[in-house]
């Protein structure tokens, strides 16, 4: 009985273990992705401009700009998207679930970012994942969009 008091105790513990690992490693796949597409931006000057221009409005861009930035918008968003849908089974932390909701909220401040989600972008993920963006959008409309936020997800709006 005491071996397997022991025994138990002892897999509830790997248990615990593999989960904060697993978190760990989730959040850290989670970074990278949004590192590797922050240096796909900045190092393609063809990315950079449409994702500038196409932040400022999606609707104006030529067919060629808007299909690289639907691509980087589509990406980012299916990054915050996979967050959230491990969120749901425990596989990150709270403070990972806020932090993407800010990418998320950070992003809605743009004209061009609206346009796209009502457009595109909405119409190409999970129906509670475009629930969860359009909560987040309604508070984004309200907004200033001329207050600064972190780049790239919120590009200013005037020429600088």
């Amino acid at each position: 009985a005491v071996a397997t008091v022991a025994t138990l105790l002892y897999l509830a513990n790997q248990i615990r273990a593999n989960t904060r690992a697993a978190k760990h490693q989730s959040l850290n796949d989670i970074i990278d992705r949004v590192i590797q597409w922050e240096a796909r931006l900045v190092n393609s000057p063809d990315l950079m401009h449409s994702w500038t221009e196409g932040t400022k409005s999606y609707l104006n861009l030529q067919i060629d700009e808007q299909v690289r930035f639907t691509f980087l918008a589509l990406e980012i968003f299916a990054a915050c998207e996979a967050t959230l849908e491990s969120a749901k089974f425990g596989g990150v932390k709270i403070e990972t679930i806020g932090a993407v909701k800010g990418i998320i909220h950070n992003l809605l401040r743009n004209k061009g970012i609206q346009e796209y989600w009502e457009v595109s972008g909405s119409k190409t993920m999970a129906i509670d994942f475009v629930r969860e963006v359009n909560i987040i959008l309604e508070v984004s409309k309200i907004e200033n969009l001329d207050i600064p936020g972190p780049l790239p997800f919120h590009m200013p709006s005037a020429e600088t």
